[in-house]
């Protein structure tokens, strides 16, 4: 009999309700759409090192140590580790001390009853009738349960924290992805506005020149003053173009001191030229996202956790048994309190069935079931929104190269072109509004291949983003 008994207590120990974490199968293609047929090793645990600029690096680390999201990112990290801590407590015994000194008056008119303590409702004072009416109990002592998890409820709950707790993780690396990205996006911005405000200055100043062309020339008698008034209007349409551009560069700059956890006042990031970088192209695979992004990463995580909770819903149908026990000492004197004839003790099973609620429990498993479809839908959202960011970074990468080198060759033709037109109106063959007209081509087509430029980079940067680059680093902040 003892040994069914035992056979019986095994059993249910390893009885663990609910299904096991599986992850979904995913079908991925085989390489990119708009992937290039040759690529580069890039090491993207530090892609931002590909632009070869100094100071860009050295923003990188401030922020990785000093910016405010990512350090309330770790911060949640360590509260959900503690909250897994609290889950994972309940599978081990809980032992409690406690220590009892009364004093009480019993009644004269007492009759058998003893009197019950509201500190420790299951020690009994003895009454003394023949005592004095004011009586003494002392108790000191430890109370112990445990819950036995014969049904895995406990293991579960134990299991969803932790993968909580992962799920965190990976939420802070996503943070850091976008942290670094974010740095890199704003101090390109920076570097094309400086260059766009350099190149609108000396537009300006082009402009000066031509005004006192067109002045000198009304003045000699050799045109009319609708000349010097069309060369002044543009002069006014280039001056109002500049401070826009300045009021956008110092917000950007206020920007990045934000993201490196910096207050914008006094913020300097001196002078410079768009970083360029050497234009590599990393040769992951597609299913090389499933291991490299965060967001993949914890929507697989939260799947787990979704699926470890069906096992604690389940487990609710159940008994849940505990053993209690209780061994300290009594005494109605206190010198006498620890001496061994004071000992007590008491020790035995407790159960808990819910026998009837409503369909509570059964509606509470249905939920748990249907979070985890829509865990499984995220996960593979996840990954599908993955995979159409790297293509769409890499079709914009490619394009823009493509937009970048038509941009050259038309800024070679339309300096060309102001200058031969210059010239044929200082001999008398056009007006003066081919000369502006030149002029405003040259000064759009510079304005567009700086923005071009800059975008070619932050287009590359949203592509090491895309393909998870950065987290890797995380562990050494």
């Amino acid at each position: 009999m003892n040994r069914s008994i035992w056979i019986l207590f095994l059993f249910l120990a390893g009885c663990t309700l609910g299904p096991n974490h599986e992850v979904p199968e995913v079908c991925f293609p085989c390489h990119y759409e708009e992937a290039p047929c040759q690529t580069d090793c890039v090491e993207l645990a530090t892609w931002w090192q590909q632009f070869d600029d100094p100071l860009l690096d050295e923003f990188i680390e401030e922020a990785l140590s000093c910016n405010y999201d990512l350090q309330i990112a770790l911060h949640k990290i360590e509260e959900v580790r503690a909250l897994y801590k609290i889950d994972r407590s309940n599978l081990y015994p809980q032992i409690q001390g406690n220590m009892v000194g009364l004093r009480a008056r019993r009644s004269e008119n007492l009759g058998t009853d003893p009197i019950e303590t509201s500190e420790s409702p299951v020690e009994l004072i003895p009454p003394d009738f023949s005592g004095p009416l004011i009586q003494y109990f002392f108790q000191a002592g430890f109370d112990a349960s445990w819950e036995l998890d014969f049904f895995g409820k406990n293991k579960r709950k134990a299991q969803a924290a932790y993968h909580d707790f992962e799920a965190t993780q990976e939420s802070a690396l996503d943070v850091q992805i976008t942290l670094l990205s974010d740095v890199a996006r704003s101090y390109i911005d920076i570097r094309a506005l400086q260059q766009e405000i350099e190149t609108k200055e000396d537009q300006i100043e082009r402009q000066k020149d031509l005004l006192e062309l067109a002045k000198s020339r009304y003045d000699a008698g050799l045109t009319s003053y609708l000349d010097v008034t069309k060369a002044q209007a543009e002069l006014d349409a280039q001056e109002s173009s500049l401070p826009p551009l300045q009021e956008q560069l110092k917000q950007t700059i206020h920007g990045l001191a934000i993201l490196l956890g910096k207050p914008p006042e006094n913020f300097c990031v001196g002078e410079g030229l768009i970083p360029k970088a050497r234009g590599l192209i990393p040769s992951d695979l597609p299913s090389d996202l499933l291991c490299r992004r965060p967001d993949i990463r914890r929507a697989e995580r939260e799947l787990a956790g979704a699926t470890a909770r069906i096992g604690v819903a389940k487990a609710e149908l159940f008994p849940s048994f505990s053993l209690l026990g209780s061994f300290g000492t009594q005494s109605s004197v206190l010198d006498k309190l620890f001496i061994w004839p004071s000992r007590f003790w008491t020790i035995g099973p407790s159960m808990i069935w819910n026998l009837f609620t409503g369909g509570r429990l059964l509606a509470q498993i249905e939920v748990t079931n249907e979070r985890q479809k829509q865990a499984i839908l995220s996960y593979e959202s996840a990954i599908n929104d993955a995979l159409k960011d790297v293509e769409d970074r890499l079709v914009g990468y490619f394009k823009e190269e493509s937009r970048l080198e038509s941009l050259e060759e038309q800024l070679s033709t339309t300096s060309l072109l102001r200058d031969l037109t210059f010239d044929q109106y200082l001999s008398g063959l056009i007006s003066f509004d081919d000369v502006l007209d030149a002029e405003k081509d040259l000064f759009q087509t510079q304005q567009t291949m700086i923005q071009s430029q800059g975008t070619l980079m932050l287009q590359l940067v949203g592509l090491y983003k895309a393909l998870g680059g950065g987290w890797e680093c995380f562990a050494s902040h």
